[in-house]
C-alpha cells in the first residue's frame, strides 16, 4: 500500500511539473479587453500575478482557468507549500486606435456623390459601412477615403443613413466611430410600357410581331408623381422628346423595328432628378442554322468552319452565342451574324459526351432576342489526339556508371476514335547503342517496320535501364495512330564514369594561423564536370588554447571547390576529406583524409600568489606551462624591484622585496610557434621600524619613565608588551607612550623586563626592544659583638 501511494504522489507530482499555461492567440491583448488563461490539463492550481514580473507577487486565487485583464507576468504553482512553479506567461496590452472621419457634402441628392475623409490614427485597415441596403454590394468600403452615391428610397422629402467605420490595428484592435448624413431623395422614374422584359441585364419593352413599326403605348406609375414636378422622354429614335410639368398619366410613340434606347428624366419637388434608361425593342422570333461542313472526325489541332444561316430576316437588336464544348469560351455576335464561324479543335474528344453521342465535341448557336431564341446543333464532332511524344529521364539525364535511370512516356493517352469508341495510340523505344546497357524492367515494344501504328506493338510506359559502358546514348520515342499519324522525340543520355581522385596537401604541419593549399587530380567526366564537396572535422591539442575548430575558406574558394585554400586559425589536429560527386550523390568517391597539425603558442598560467607584499618579504614565483612545451622552449622572467631581477628557468628561486613601490612581475615563454607573456602587478608597502630608548637598571621604589616609542615612517600605530610584570609595569598598552611606574623587586636578585614595541602601517609591521632591570635592595646592616679598644687606638 505505501509503495501504492509513493507510485502514485509521483505521478501526480509529474503530471503537475508539466502543467503548462495554455491561450489562443498571441500573448497580448487589445486595451479594454481579456485573456482567458487555462491549465493545460485542467487541474486547479494557485495563480499569481505580478506587474513588474518580479516579486512581490500577488495572488489570484486557486482556479483552472483565470480572465486576465492587466498587462503584466501570470505564473501557477502547486496549492500545497512549499510552493512549486510550473510555468509563466508575460501579457501585453495592444492599444486601441482612434476612430474618426468627416464627410462632405451633407443634404445633397441622392444621386450625388459623398466623399469620406478618414482622420483615425494607429490603424492600418478600415471597414465602412454606408447604411444604405439598397446600395447592395456597394454599401460596404475597405477603402481609406471611399466615396459613396446613396440609393434610399424614392420620395420627395429626405432620408437619413448611419454611417459606421471601423479602424483596426496590426494587432486586430478595433476602435468605431459613427455619422449620421441626410440625403434628398429621389424621385421615382418608375415607366409602365408594353411587354416588360429583364433582358442581357437591361430593362425592355417589347412588341412582337412582323411588322416594320408599331405604337407603344406608356404609364406613369410613379410613386411621387403627386409631388413631382416635371417629366421628360427622350425617345431614342430622334424624334423630338415628351415633356411635361404636371402628373401625365398615358402617351405613346411608335417605334420603328429593331431595337431603341428611351431615357426617362423625373425632377421631384426638392429638386432631386433621377433619370432610368429602357430599351424598346420591335421583332420577331429568330432564326438561325449552323451547317455541318462535313468530315468530322478530326486530329487535334485542326479546324472546323461551320456556316451560319437563315439569319438575314432576324429582328436588329438579335444577339448570336456561339458554343463548342471543348472548353473554350462561347462567342458572342451583335445582329447581322457573321456568315460562318471557324474553330481550332486542341483537345480530344475522348471522354466528353454531347447530346446522343459519346466521346464527342458539339458546335451549338443560339439566336436570341427580347422576343425569343432558337438554336441549332452540329453533333457529333471527333477529335483524335495529335501526336506529340514526350518523355522525362530520371532522375537526370546525366548519370554515372552502373546507376539505374528511369524513362517514362510522359505523351498521355494518344487516342483515336473511331465510330465513337476510343482506342489508344502506340509508342515504341528505340536505344542508340544497343549494348553497353541492360533493361532491368518494361519493354522497348516493335513497329517491325511498319508506318502503320495499327501495326505495332506498343512498349511500357516505363522503362527502367543500368548503363554499363560509359558514354553518350540517344533514347527515341516514337508515338502514333492511323487517324493523326506518328512523330518521335530524341533526348541523349550522358553515362560519364565512377569518379577517381586524390588532392595533396600544401604542408602538413605549422604554426597557426597556418595557410594551405590543395592540389586535387581526377579522372574526367564524359560529360558535365564533377563536384567537389569538402569536410573538415578538429581534435584539439592538449593544452593549446582556445581548443575549437576555427579554420576558413580564403582566396575566394569555399568547400565546394576544386582545389579550395584554407587557413586554420587556431591550433588543433585538422582532418581534411573530399568527396568527388558525379552526375548524382550516389555517384561520388570518398577520398582518404589526410592530417593537418597546426601547432600555437605558448599556453602559459601563472600561479596565484599575493599581490601585495611588505618591505623585505618574499614571493615563490611558479607557472605551468603547455601547448609544444620542449627543450628548446625558452623562459623569460623578469622582477623589477626584486632580488634577483630575474630569471631564465621555468621554476625561479625566491624573490625578496626591499624596496617599496608598485612592480610588474613578467613572464615570456618562447617556442617554434612564438611567444606568450604574461603579466602581474605586486605591491611593496613600507614596514615601519621601531626606535626604543636605551636599557636601563633601576632599584626598587625608583619612579621609572614614561617611555617614548618612535619611527622614522609616518602614519605609524604603536602598541608595547613587557615580558615581566614583576617589575610593576603593566603586561602591554597602545600607543606610542610607555606610562612612568614605580619598580619593585622584592626578589634577592636582579630582575630583567623585557620591553617590545611594535609599530604598524596597514599589514605591515615592525618591532623592537630594550630591557628594564631592577636590581634588588642590599641586605640590612647586622650588629658585631662589643669591641674594646685601647685609649688612643685606631677604631
Amino acid at each position: 500500500m505505501k509503495l501504492f501511494l509513493l507510485v502514485l504522489s509521483v505521478l501526480l507530482c509529474n503530471a503537475l511539473i508539466s502543467q503548462t499555461i495554455t491561450f489562443t492567440g498571441p500573448p497580448s491583448f487589445c486595451a479594454g479587453g481579456s485573456k482567458i488563461l487555462t491549465t493545460s490539463t485542467g487541474t486547479a492550481l494557485a495563480w499569481d500575478f505580478s506587474a513588474s514580473g518580479n516579486p512581490p507577487w500577488t495572488s489570484m486565487g486557486t482556479f483552472i482557468s483565470i480572465t486576465a485583464t492587466q498587462a503584466g507576468k501570470y505564473r501557477i504553482g502547486s496549492v500545497s507549500p512549499p510552493p512549486v512553479y510550473y510555468d509563466s506567461v508575460v501579457l501585453s496590452i495592444n492599444p486601441n486606435p482612434l476612430a474618426g472621419f468627416s464627410f462632405s457634402p451633407n443634404n445633397q441628392c441622392m444621386s450625388e456623390p459623398v466623399f469620406y475623409t478618414n482622420s483615425s490614427t494607429g490603424a492600418t485597415t478600415y471597414q465602412w459601412n454606408f447604411g444604405d441596403p439598397n446600395s447592395g454590394t456597394n454599401n460596404t468600403s475597405t477603402l481609406t477615403n471611399p466615396t459613396h452615391k446613396f440609393i434610399g428610397n424614392a420620395g420627395n422629402g429626405t432620408q437619413n443613413f448611419t454611417i459606421t467605420l471601423t479602424a483596426i490595428t496590426a494587432a486586430g484592435c478595433t476602435n468605431v466611430a459613427t455619422q449620421t448624413v441626410t440625403v434628398k431623395q429621389r424621385p421615382d422614374a418608375t415607366l409602365g410600357g408594353p411587354g416588360f422584359v429583364f433582358y442581357d441585364n437591361k430593362n425592355y419593352f417589347k412588341l412582337c410581331n412582323s411588322s416594320n413599326s408599331a405604337l407603344f403605348t406608356f404609364t406613369n406609375p410613379s410613386t411621387t408623381a403627386s409631388t413631382n414636378t416635371s417629366y421628360r422622354i427622350i425617345w431614342g429614335d430622334g424624334s423630338p422628346d415628351f415633356t411635361s410639368t404636371s402628373n401625365w398619366g398615358i402617351t405613346t410613340h411608335t417605334y420603328n423595328i429593331g431595337t431603341n434606347i428611351l431615357t426617362y428624366i423625373v425632377v421631384g419637388g426638392n429638386g432631386c432628378i433621377d433619370t432610368t434608361t429602357y430599351y424598346i425593342f420591335l421583332g420577331s422570333n429568330p432564326a438561325v442554322g449552323l451547317g455541318n461542313p462535313g468530315n468530322t472526325a478530326i486530329c487535334a489541332g485542326n479546324t472546323l468552319t461551320f456556316p451560319i444561316t437563315g439569319t438575314s430576316a432576324n429582328s436588329p437588336g438579335t444577339i448570336y452565342t456561339i458554343t463548342f464544348n471543348d472548353g473554350t469560351p462561347p462567342l458572342v455576335f451583335p445582329h447581322p451574324a457573321p456568315p460562318s464561324i471557324t474553330h481550332t479543335f486542341n483537345n480530344s474528344s475522348c471522354g466528353t459526351s454531347s447530346p446522343g453521342y459519346n466521346n464527342s465535341f458539339f458546335a451549338s448557336i443560339e439566336a436570341r432576342n427580347p422576343c425569343a431564341a432558337s438554336t441549332a446543333t452540329v453533333v457529333p464532332i471527333y477529335v483524335s489526339q495529335k501526336n506529340d511524344p514526350s518523355f522525362i529521364v530520371s532522375p537526370k539525364d546525366t548519370v554515372c556508371v552502373n546507376n539505374t535511370v528511369t524513362i517514362t512516356n510522359t505523351t498521355g493517352s494518344n487516342f483515336e476514335i473511331e465510330n465513337g469508341s476510343c482506342s489508344p495510340g502506340k509508342a515504341i523505344w528505340t536505344i542508340t547503342p544497343t549494348t553497353g546497357w541492360t533493361l532491368l524492367a518494361g519493354s522497348l515494344g516493335n513497329d517491325f517496320g511498319q508506318t502503320d501504328p495499327a501495326l505495332w506493338t506498343s512498349g511500357s510506359v516505363a522503362l527502367s535501364l543500368n548503363f554499363t559502358v560509359p558514354g553518350l546514348y540517344t533514347v527515341k520515342l516514337k508515338t502514333g495512330n492511323s487517324k493523326c499519324g506518328t512523330d518521335s522525340l530524341t533526348k541523349t543520355i550522358c553515362v560519364n564514369p565512377t569518379p577517381i581522385g586524390s588532392f595533396a596537401l600544401s604542408t602538413l604541419t605549422g604554426c597557426a594561423p597556418l595557410t594551405v593549399n590543395t592540389t586535387t587530380t581526377t579522372n574526367a567526366p564524359f560529360c558535365g564536370v564533377y563536384k567537389y564537396l569538402w569536410n573538415v572535422t578538429y581534435a584539439a591539442t592538449a593544452g593549446c588554447v582556445p581548443a575549437v575548430s576555427n579554420f576558413v575558406y580564403t582566396g575566394g574558394t569555399d568547400n565546394t571547390s576544386r582545389e579550395p585554400l584554407f587557413q586554420f586559425i587556431n591550433p588543433g589536429v585538422y582532418s581534411v576529406s573530399l568527396t568527388i560527386i558525379g552526375a548524382a550523390a550516389s555517384c561520388s568517391t570518398l577520398v582518404a583524409a589526410q592530417q593537418i597539425i597546426v601547432k600555437g603558442k605558448p599556453n602559459v598560467t601563472l600561479a596565484a600568489t599575493a599581490s601585495t607584499l611588505c618591505q623585505f618579504q618574499s614571493i615563490q614565483p611558479s607557472a605551468t606551462y603547455a601547448c609544444y612545451i620542449d627543450a628548446a622552449t625558452t623562459y623569460t622572467w623578469s622582477f623589477p624591484g626584486g632580488t634577483p631581477s630575474g630569471s631564465t628557468s621555468p621554476t625561479p628561486p625566491t624573490i625578496f622585496y626591499n624596496t617599496t613601490g608598485t612592480y610588474n612581475i613578467s613572464l615570456a615563454v618562447t617556442n617554434e610557434c612564438g611567444t606568450t607573456t604574461i603579466n602581474r602587478s605586486i605591491t611593496i608597502n613600507p614596514t615601519p621600524d621601531v626606535i626604543t630608548p636605551a636599557n636601563i637598571a633601576v632599584c626598587p621604589g625608583e619612579n621609572v619613565g614614561p617611555f617614548t616609542l618612535t619611527s622614522s615612517t609616518a602614519g605609524a600605530l604603536f602598541t608595547w608588551t613587557n615580558s615581566n610584570i614583576a617589575i610593576g609595569l603593566a603586561a602591554n598598552g597602545t600607543g606610542a607612550t610607555i606610562p612612568s611606574f614605580v619598580a619593585t623587586n622584592t626578589l634577592v636578585v636582579p630582575i630583567v623586563a623585557t620591553i617590545t614595541g611594535n609599530a604598524q602601517i596597514g599589514t605591515c609591521s615592525g618591532t623592537n626592544t630594550f630591557t628594564i632591570t631592577v636590581n634588588p635592595k642590599p641586605a640590612a646592616p647586622v650588629a658585631s659583638s662589643p669591641v674594646t679598644y685601647c685609649q688612643g687606638a685606631t677604631a
